[in-house]
């Protein structure tokens, strides 16, 4: 519970809480009146009970919450008022965990071995002048001058003996020499003492900020900058390194905010991550300093004001996927304003007003059987190529060379292309095309493997499965399908790509009518999952009643209502982002090409020539054929 958290339930309780703090004042016109906070008869302090969360001491000039109340009227430090005010409230922790660990027992230093190390020479405040820390400030941590043990030098060093105490409790006693040989310091510690942060002695009791830094004399120059701080005992690193948290968690209940202000270097930063990842991220937040820590800081001359601008400039650990609002200012005003960004668009006009291939977006393709799935998304496939855009291609039915038989004639609006169309075709392909070449029932794991190396190595845009049921799950299995699809929808968004998906129908009575999104086979979360979901139907009444004039047949009047249709219709019946628009357009398939056209004998588009296939063959003709 946070002191914020905790003073908001006292508030709750505002008249028991002022009768207990200050038991000889008053009720007067909806305040609690005292003299101070001593609690004694009087008018000067008022705390007022309709709602306001205010008291003030109109004597002293003090007020704040009622936690800070607390922290004068029982001349506590903030951790105890605390405690208190949760004993008060009826408020028990439930960090078991935690209790545990307490109930270890530690030794304390003996005076008896302090005695030997510790010298009453100025020695200690000569070094600490030198790392820019004043007397005052030493003395404000009790530190001390004192000999360590060199076991290389064979001889005691001098050192500086740093006090560890908390609740004017003495915890540890931790040497570091000042004479260092070599450039090699010698650090001792008490042994089997309990792990905890330096610095307590001088913290103001009221205080709800802190500096963890990594270091004693890092923490006393932060005191001495003004700054409340602590420093960590074993320096920077994760593991073991930070045990103290255990020991000191709930001693850390009191700050609201946290400073980590760590060494630089790499160990000081997993020292960081480590910390604010227990303490809790919401609030710690990452000092940066211009030098490698805060008393190089001191030597090079650094202001107060100059700390306390790095200070307000440190960076939050928040989560890499929580921004601000603000962030998206001017994808905002480009969503009403700019030009619509995409990836690709779709090969019919009719359809690209309203749609368009956009990134990290995934799309369904779905129909029955034999209605034209694989046409229409190797047509989609083509556009997105035409444009430049990377494509992988899973086709899990068909073997390679088939699947590329189908394509080229879409490309070269051919259904026997001559060779060297084949070879335009295949320079069409090259650096745009990449296959996963598996047919069969693939397994859904290895194949987005596949694909996020795709887009990492090649730097693919676009991505096919085709279809979802050679993904290696079952028809019923539909946990597992939404699992896959679910795992499609991270990788779209993580790669920036877009994904098109390949989906079954559900058999109905008949294929004289469309089917809709509540006919896809399989869980009901793959059209819950996906951005776009588009279903192609082939009118077969249609085709009958050709071959029926075709033969001379009478035609009935449905026969006649059939004809007036279109052969195909590509319905977009699903669409989360642009500006959401469904509906349908009418389609032909165009024979030799594979082509879906947007009217009975358009012409197909070359894409070997880049250009209607009408317009190719008339060139072709004007320069391969001599007219008499």
């Amino acid at each position: 519970m946070t002191p914020k958290e905790l003073s908001d339930q006292l508030w709750n309780q505002v008249d028991r809480v002022a009768k207990y703090l200050l038991p000889n004042g008053k009720r007067e016109s909806g305040e609690w009146v005292a003299g101070s906070v001593g609690g004694e008869a009087g008018k000067s302090l008022k705390v007022n009970l309709q709602g306001k969360k205010v008291w003030q001491d109109f004597a002293e000039g003090d007020g704040g919450d009622l936690l800070d109340l607390w922290v004068l009227s029982r001349d506590c430090g903030l951790h105890q008022a605390m405690q208190e005010a949760k004993e008060f409230l009826g408020i028990k922790d439930t960090d078991h965990h935690f209790a545990a660990k307490q109930q270890k027992k530690f030794s304390r230093p003996k005076p008896e071995n302090i005695k030997k190390f510790v010298k009453k020479t100025d020695d200690c405040y000569d070094y600490l002048e030198s790392r820019g820390i004043t007397r005052a400030t030493a003395e404000k941590f009790k530190v001390s001058s004192a000999v360590v043990w060199s076991h290389d030098e064979k001889r005691e060093l001098k050192a500086i003996a740093f006090p560890y105490k908390r609740d004017n409790e003495l915890l540890q006693v931790k040497r570091i020499s000042t004479e260092r040989p070599n450039g090699k310091k010698v650090i001792m510690a008490e042994g089997d003492c309990e792990p905890c942060l330096f610095g307590w002695q001088t913290m103001p009791k009221e205080s709800r900020a802190v500096i963890i830094c990594e270091g004693e004399i890092d923490c006393m120059t932060y005191v001495q900058y003004g700054f409340p701080a602590l420093s960590v005992p074993f320096g920077g690193g994760k593991g073991a390194k930070q045990q103290w948290i255990d020991f000191e968690f709930h001693n850390l209940d009191r700050f609201e905010e946290i400073w980590l202000s760590l060494d630089t270097d790499e160990v000081g930063l997993a020292a960081a991550k480590e910390i604010a990842s227990r303490l809790g991220e919401h609030r710690c937040m990452l000092v940066k300093l211009p030098h490698k820590d805060i008393n190089e800081c001191l030597k090079a001359g650094m202001t107060d004001e100059q700390v306390l601008d790095v200070l307000e400039r440190a960076e939050m650990f928040d989560p890499e996927e929580l921004y601000s609002a603000r962030e998206f200012y001017q994808d905002t005003v480009d969503a009403f304003y700019g030009q619509e960004q995409y990836l690709f668009p779709t090969p019919w006009s009719t359809l690209n007003g309203n749609f368009m291939f956009r990134e990290a977006e995934l799309t369904l393709v779905n129909g029955v059987n034999g209605h034209g799935k694989t046409e229409v998304v190797g047509h989609m496939t083509l556009e997105a190529m035409k444009h430049g855009v990377k494509t992988c291609v899973a086709s899990l039915e068909l073997k390679p060379g088939q699947l590329l038989k189908r394509l080229t004639r879409q490309a070269t609006c051919v259904k026997l292309p001559p060779k060297n169309e084949i070879e335009s075709a295949f320079n069409f392909y090259d650096d745009r095309l990449w296959l996963f070449g598996l047919t069969g029932t693939a397994k859904a794991d290895r194949l987005l493997e596949i694909f996020e190396y795709a887009r990492k190595r090649y730097g693919v845009k676009l991505f096919i499965i085709d279809s979802l049921m050679k993904c290696g799950i079952g028809d019923d299995d539909y946990n597992a399908q939404k699992a896959f699809v679910d795992a499609v929808c991270d990788f779209k968004n993580r790669t920036n790509s877009h994904v098109i998906l390949v989906t079954h129908s559900r058999k109905g009575d008949s294929e004289e009518k469309p089917t809709g999104k509540m006919d896809v086979k399989g869980s009901g979360s793959i059209t819950d999952l996906t951005d776009n979901l588009f279903i192609i139907w082939r009118n077969k009444a249609r085709e009958k009643a050709i071959q029926k004039q075709s033969l001379n047949e009478p035609l009935t009047d449905k026969d006649q209502s059939a004809l007036s249709a279109p052969a195909s219709m590509l319905m977009l019946e699903k669409q989360r982002n642009g500006e959401g628009w469904e509906g349908g357009i009418p389609l032909y398939l165009d024979d030799p090409s594979h082509q879906f056209l947007m009217a009975d004998g358009a012409s197909p588009f070359s894409y070997i020539a880049n250009m209607p296939a009408n317009d190719y063959n008339e060139v072709w003709m004007n320069e391969n054929v001599t007219q008499y």
